[in-house]
């Protein structure tokens, strides 16, 4: 058993006894995680920083009935522990009741999950940090550009308890690369970047060259009218809108009519060819088969050869809908194309654009999901099939649900893209109409 588990079941006894001294009836939560990370950041060809961090947290919650509150300490001595949890009882004897609060779950039974560690990830040392940067920079020495980037690497425990008798635990490992090149006259901007739980899936050399060849193909940018075009969006742009659209596929917020998906379950949303599926049992996605209450989670199906098949259900819906909880899913897979490569997608371009990246985007009306923001280090006029020249930055105001309604084609290839939180799978996807709404003058 690892320690954070043990910190989970002293956290549990120690609060069960607080409760017991105070001769309270009630219901706690622990939940424990160990994050260890290290960073290294380089910058204008030169390495600026690079950091270690390793903090467990312990969050205890207490429920009185309807009442309940919680409290996190990153100090594991029983001492601490118990102060902590004294706190929580003390916050939930004064908190008002809350009428969706749900008793915790029972013990549960989970799936076996791939795994999502990863050694060579958790034990990477500060030279090979420096390496990865080392090397990026001096390629961008050698092609004379401006070169900057981040590399980030962390390891993640988490373990659940409560006292209902729930018990689960999980560890997965991420390593995520990003680069930047801009040439020296501040025209021309490019990016790479990927995310893995494997230190061997990151070609850091590759990564860099990409940054350096969109940056130098992108300068000198001509203007370009506004208006919509068809665009070949690069799989960091697909994962930035669906991030929003995840967020708009909730049941509560269908059924109460404020969301796009009211009244869209069972009806086609997209093109025949898309698929948009959580698994955490999924190789390429491997994740915790539970989430942060401790439910079982299974593949479950956003959108299936275009249609809406599901949307995510918390346990006080399901109990108010008479149907089951889905749990909260923090892995994606959009698949279903059949193209080979990106410059494939290009092949089938008339006239259009190649769009590397978006920057700031936002959302813009929630109940079309329509977002707006600005694209970034490379975009490309494409005539006839072939890459014309580089066109000056736009903002953008479209919806995801029009991209893949609109969709013609996907790489049958998917890549996991560096996130902020969950694990993303996506292809690259041309897709017709996209607004883009303004020209801009940033680079």
């Amino acid at each position: 058993m690892s320690v954070v588990e043990t910190t989970a079941d002293r956290a549990l006894a120690i609060a069960l006894d607080v409760l017991k001294r105070d001769g309270r009836a009630g219901e706690v939560h622990v939940d424990v995680t160990r994050f260890a990370s290290a960073n290294v950041r380089f910058a204008r060809n030169e390495v600026t920083t690079g950091g270690e961090s390793d903090e467990t947290t312990t969050k205890i919650g207490i429920a009185l009935g309807k009442r309940h509150a919680n409290a996190e300490t990153n100090q594991g001595d029983d001492a601490s522990l118990r102060s902590a949890a004294e706190r929580v009882l003390a916050m939930a004897k004064l908190a008002p009741e809350d009428p969706e609060q749900m008793a915790l779950l029972p013990r549960q039974t989970y799936a076996t999950a791939p795994s999502a560690w990863d050694d060579g990830v958790a034990s990477m040392a500060a030279g090979d940090r420096a390496a990865i940067a080392g090397r990026a920079i001096a390629q961008g020495d050698a092609q004379k550009v401006q070169i900057a980037g981040f590399f980030d690497r962390h390891g993640v425990e988490t373990a659940l308890r409560n006292s209902n008798g729930l018990a689960a635990a999980h560890r997965h490992t991420t390593a995520q690369y990003t680069v930047t090149a801009r040439t020296p006259d501040g025209t021309g901007s490019g990016w790479g970047g990927a995310e893995s739980h494997r230190i061997a899936d990151i070609d850091d050399g590759a990564i860099a060259r990409t940054a350096i060849e969109k940056g130098l193909r992108s300068a000198k940018p001509r203007a370009l009218e506004a208006g919509k075009y068809t665009v070949v969006l690069e799989p960091v742009c697909v994962q930035e809108m669906l991030t929003f659209l995840i967020g708009a596929m909730n049941a509560r917020s269908a059924d109460e009519g404020r969301s796009f998906f009211a009244n869209k379950l069972g009806t086609k949303v997209a093109a025949d060819f898309v698929s948009l599926t959580s698994d955490p049992l999924d190789p390429a996605t491997p994740g915790a088969p539970f989430d942060g209450e401790g439910i079982p989670l299974r593949r479950h199906a956003w959108l299936e050869n275009g249609v809406a098949k599901a949307l995510a259900v918390s346990r006080f819906w399901a109990a108010k809908k008479g149907t089951q909880p889905t749990g909260h899913h923090s892995v994606f897979r959009l698949s279903g194309g059949n193209a080979e490569s990106i410059d494939d997608l290009v092949k089938g371009v008339k006239r259009g654009l190649l769009v590397t990246r978006f920057w700031y985007t936002r959302m813009l009306e929630p109940q079309s999901v329509t977002l707006t923001g600005l694209t970034r280090d490379g975009v490309f006029l494409v005539e006839d099939g072939k890459l014309a020249a580089p066109v000056t930055n736009f903002r953008w105001n479209e919806s995801p649900v029009r991209v893949l309604a609109n969709a013609e084609a996907m790489t049958k290839r998917t890549f996991r893209v560096p996130t902020f939180g969950g694990a993303w799978h996506v292809p690259a996807v041309r897709t017709r109409e996209f607004t883009m709404a303004s020209t801009s003058a940033a680079v």
